[in-house]
């Protein structure tokens, strides 16, 4: 399974979404939902998605695989949604990290792309094309479009994947619906051991990818600078005497 948080570690996968969708959005200053290619994430070895972006690809994916379950993972309510939405993106989103992922990006590629791919979630996620071309940092989240994306997808799933192979779940409902509807044998179902659900992707583990994802390569790239400019100085004496 390919999960977000992972998106950015496969070059090959992460660059087709950049240069298909991301970027192409950002050019034509306008939201571009395009296909991406499932067929680069079969060579991968992946046989399933999770989280963003592909999340937003659910007609495809059933176009292309009929057969294919989908698990549609529910909040209590939009509100809860929200919070926890609008937590990650003020942490991504902190004026001191986007400033500098603005101006380092053109150094190291990997925040130059990870500002197209959040230019176009904001977008999407918003449904405002506004955070497209906007100057980092980038808006405020608006709570109104954001939850009726949020719910407008949700439905748009309960309209177009057949029931008996949609899964409607809160992750407080533990192992047993997903070992039902996955057909996994009750006696290999985790909750048969005695293995607890596992609590992982809380705000605070969300936010601390997000920081690491972005800090780390500015650190980074501020090191090289700085040894760059120690050696140009160094050089410059050299030359002097």
């Amino acid at each position: 399974t390919i999960h977000t948080m992972h998106l950015f570690e496969k070059g090959e996968i992460f660059d087709h979404l950049v240069n298909s969708i991301f970027y192409e959005s950002i050019k034509e200053d306008k939201i571009i939902m395009g296909v991406p290619d499932f067929d680069l994430l079969l060579r991968a070895g992946y046989t399933a998605t999770m989280d963003l972006p592909f999340a937003f690809y659910y007609d495809q994916i059933l176009e292309k695989y009929p057969d294919c379950k989908f698990i549609l993972t529910l909040r209590d309510d939009s509100n809860v949604w929200w919070r926890s939405w609008n937590s990650l993106t003020e942490s991504e989103g902190a004026t001191l990290v986007s400033k500098s992922a603005g101006y380092i990006g053109a150094i190291i590629p990997h925040l130059k792309k990870s500002g197209y791919y959040k230019r176009w979630l904001y977008s999407v996620i918003n449904q405002d094309k506004t955070f497209l071309n906007h100057p980092f940092p980038l808006p405020a989240q608006n709570r109104e479009r954001s939850i009726s994306g949020y719910e407008k997808h949700n439905q748009g799933v309960r309209d177009s994947i057949p029931p008996s192979q949609l899964l409607e779940y809160n992750v407080k409902e533990g192992w047993e619906p997903l070992c039902t509807f996955l057909e996994i044998p009750e006696a290999e179902c985790p909750s048969s051991h005695g293995i607890p659900f596992p609590k992982t992707n809380s705000t605070n583990e969300v936010r601390w990818h997000a920081y690491s994802a972005t800090i780390a390569p500015i650190f980074f790239a501020m090191f090289i600078l700085n040894l760059v400019r120690k050696i140009m100085k160094k050089e410059g004496h050299k030359k002097m005497d």
